[in-house]
């Protein structure tokens, strides 16, 4: 029977999605963020934001590296079993250079949008893809909506000093 041993709650299955998006105006007050999906529900205490710390903030595929790298240095988070990307396969192939090289193995997908930002199509494994769907087009939406939203603060901070 899958009855549990003394001593803990037993291993907890969770799916984690974190997805990546930038936002900046021309270059400005670039931020990254990574937003969480935890078994399809939005885990808004693990989300994150990053200040773009390079010089040229319009520079997408290099802030992308960015945030990501940064966010791959934090070993104390919990790691994800899929991460979600803007963009098609140069961001796809970026964040999967960048896993590797944490020598880890971790699925990435990218999700490509229309010119009025809706998902047209998912780059990736056509079976995550098909599992974790509904999850994988609310953690990018979410990230895009946190990413907006954590720009705009910083651009209104600026406009009041």
């Amino acid at each position: 029977s899958d009855t549990l041993t003394a001593g803990g709650s037993g291993p907890t299955v969770s799916f984690r999605i974190e997805a990546y998006d930038i936002a900046h105006l021309s270059g400005k007050e670039t931020v990254g963020v990574m937003t969480v999906i935890e078994n399809g529900q939005l885990a808004k205490s693990e989300y994150r934001k990053f200040k773009i710390k390079r010089g040229d903030g319009a520079h997408d595929i290099a802030n992308l590296r960015e945030i990501v790298t940064r966010r791959l240095a934090h070993t104390e988070w919990s790691l994800p079993q899929l991460i979600v990307t803007d963009g098609n396969e140069v961001q796809k192939g970026t964040v999967e250079e960048i896993v590797k090289s944490a020598k880890l193995l971790i699925p990435v997908v990218a999700v490509t949008k229309d010119e009025r930002h809706k998902a047209r199509s998912i780059v990736g494994d056509t079976k995550l893809v098909a599992n974790h769907r509904q999850s994988i087009l609310l953690a990018n939406s979410e990230a895009h909506r946190f990413a907006i939203g954590y720009h705009r603060k910083l651009r209104a901070k600026i406009f009041k000093n």
